[in-house]
């Protein structure tokens, strides 16, 4: 170990010098505080004896120097070695820094037991240090792990529909990940299907369980099953892939495009309700089935119900979470809370039994994930419009328009706060990423080539990729006045086949667009222009190149390749 003897007399050092090296410990001799500042900067110092009173800078004025410059979790314990005897010089060591004091003369026996203690504290902080270091590398691994598996959720749920008139739900995980899944989507003959698992536990090892149910259920919706054949798929799925232990609690449903009538297939988990128009309970729908994933084949039942449901009429169903939510005495909700709470009726059935369930939980700590799901009569509308699938529409569906500014085209890129809008619009999410692409490859050439008149000839060079980024950020920090405009449609073309439109203007002079087109075919870094004509259905010019207009089909699978 090594220890630094900060005092002016060179008598006292030479003691404690003895002293320490009997010890066994390699000593470094300082004769005020600036050298002993110096010096601890120089070497790894483990401890420090130190005089008060000394010339240059004193003891008081090093102690919080050296504590200072060892502020980032190195615990250096300093004791004062001071003829000081009185209270307020003895408080003004321990306030500097100094982790404690002997006054002279001190006795050899007493210093030793107060370096042996002093050296514990060390090397626990050391330890506990250690252990923060750890901590915070597991911290940081498992936050990283976590945010790559909440990226693969997201993707899995991302098709889920939103934006239908019939669906209403609330969902409230009991941890970062949800072992309940809810899932809709349009049917091919304009109905609605939904479907409410609760798998086995909550948090990440439940929310495991839904991706293979993610990941099929809108291959089964287009092949148009029954809930019960839906079912039947789901229970072969989680046979083959979870672990005996875990299994899924289901309701699927298929209201039908007049929302008059429904399929129900129900397995384990609570019963679900019709309610009547006014909110109160016209009559259950019976959980009649085993969970998914427990039964063989050969023994599942994939028997389901049929209803009828009359105008203003509501089906609800709902996870053990609710009727297992508990208040602070440990009570549990149970099914007679939730009829409870529509037994005088509820023009807002959702909302009322929120408001019950707040009520009875008293902010109690929840242990369960939450999901409740309202599926309406009445015809079936996304958007706002029959969902029926028709291939007469013609004319615009929607329609925006982003006017961007000098400060606007200054920012990092407001090509994301674009994506932010049209990646929400439901028709658009299963190629939201290509549509990303292609939006920041038009922005690009219309910033880069059309305002800041930037030439690509330069990336031809060496170090031309260099020189033409830093032209940009200077040509584009210096930008006076400008603009962009792009406006974007959802519309049925000619051929009554929905495509994005997208058009683009700017303030620029315009290019020669055959020039560019022939590069773009040449060169490497002209694979975004490719891209564009690859991947639209059209892509034209206008005013020399200062307006491009791009169809891009919708409906189609494109894929991007290697």
């Amino acid at each position: 170990m090594q220890v630094l003897v900060v005092d002016d007399q060179a008598t006292n050092r030479a003691i404690l010098v003895w002293l320490l090296e009997d010890d066994g410990h390699e000593v470094i001799e300082a004769k005020d505080g600036l050298e002993a500042v110096n010096l601890f900067q120089e070497h790894a110092i483990d401890f420090i004896l130190m005089d008060v009173m000394m010339p240059v800078m004193d003891g008081l004025q090093a102690a919080k120097k050296i504590k200072s410059i060892s502020s980032d979790g190195n615990h250096v314990p300093i004791i004062f070695l001071t003829a000081l005897d009185d209270d307020k010089a003895l408080s003004e060591c321990l306030e500097s820094g100094g982790d404690d004091f002997l006054s002279k003369p001190y006795n050899e026996a007493v210093l030793r037991a107060k370096i042996r203690a002093h050296l514990r504290i060390r090397e626990l902080t050391q330890q506990i240090n250690e252990n923060n270091k750890e901590l915070t590398l597991h911290n940081s691994r498992w936050q990283r792990e976590k945010n790559i598996v909440s990226h693969i959720f997201n993707k899995a749920m991302e098709h889920n529909l939103s934006d239908c008139s019939n669906l209403r739900s609330y969902i409230a995980p009991a941890s970062s990940f949800n072992g309940d899944l809810l899932l809709s989507a349009p049917s091919p003959s304009g109905g609605l299907y939904v479907f409410l698992g609760d798998f086995t536990g909550h948090g990440l090892g439940a929310s495991i369980g839904t991706l293979p149910i993610a990941n099929s259920f809108d291959q089964l919706v287009k092949r148009h099953l029954s809930v019960g054949e839906m079912a039947d798929e789901f229970n072969r799925m989680l046979l083959t892939m979870l672990p005996d232990y875990m299994f899924c609690c289901a309701s699927i449903l298929e209201l039908n495009h007049q929302g008059d009538s429904v399929q129900l297939w129900i397995g384990g988990l609570p019963d679900g309700y019709i309610l009547n128009a006014d909110g109160t309970v016209k009559e259950p729908v019976k959980s009649r089935n085993m969970p998914l994933g427990i039964e063989k084949t050969e023994k599942f039942n994939k028997g389901f119900e049929v209803k009828s449901l009359k105008p203003g009429e509501r089906i609800i169903l709902f996870t053990d979470g609710i009727i297992e939510a508990e208040n602070p005495k440990g009570e549990f909700f149970t099914e007679s809370g939730l009829l409870g709470v529509f037994k005088d009726g509820a023009q807002d059935p959702m909302k009322t039994l929120l408001a019950g369930l707040e009520e009875f939980t008293q902010g109690a700590e929840q242990h369960d994930d939450i999901t409740f799901v309202e599926v309406s009569a009445g015809l079936v509308q996304i958007n706002g419009k029959d969902s029926l699938p028709s291939s007469q529409y013609q004319g615009v569906l929607w329609h925006m328009g982003f006017d961007l500014g000098v400060e606007d085209l200054q920012r990092a890129n407001p090509v994301d706060e674009l994506m932010s809008v049209l990646g929400a619009q439901t028709l658009l999410r299963p190629n939201k990423d290509i549509i990303g692409l292609l939006m920041a490859e038009l922005f690009s050439n219309a910033l880069e080539h059309g305002i800041l008149e930037l030439s690509s000839e330069l990336k031809r060079s060496e170090d031309g990729f260099m020189q033409y980024y830093e032209q940009r950020q200077e040509r584009l920090q210096n930008l006076q006045s400008g603009y962009m405009k792009i406006h974007c449609q959802l519309i049925y073309d000619d051929e009554s086949e929905l495509v994005l439109r997208v058009r683009v203007e700017d303030s620029g002079q315009g290019f020669d667009v055959k020039k560019m087109m022939a590069g773009a075919r040449e060169d490497s870094f002209g694979r975004g222009v490719s891209l564009i004509h690859r991947v639209c259905k059209s892509t034209e010019y206008f005013n020399n190149g200062s307006t491009v207009q791009i169809d891009f089909p919708v409906n189609r699978t494109v894929q991007l390749d290697d």
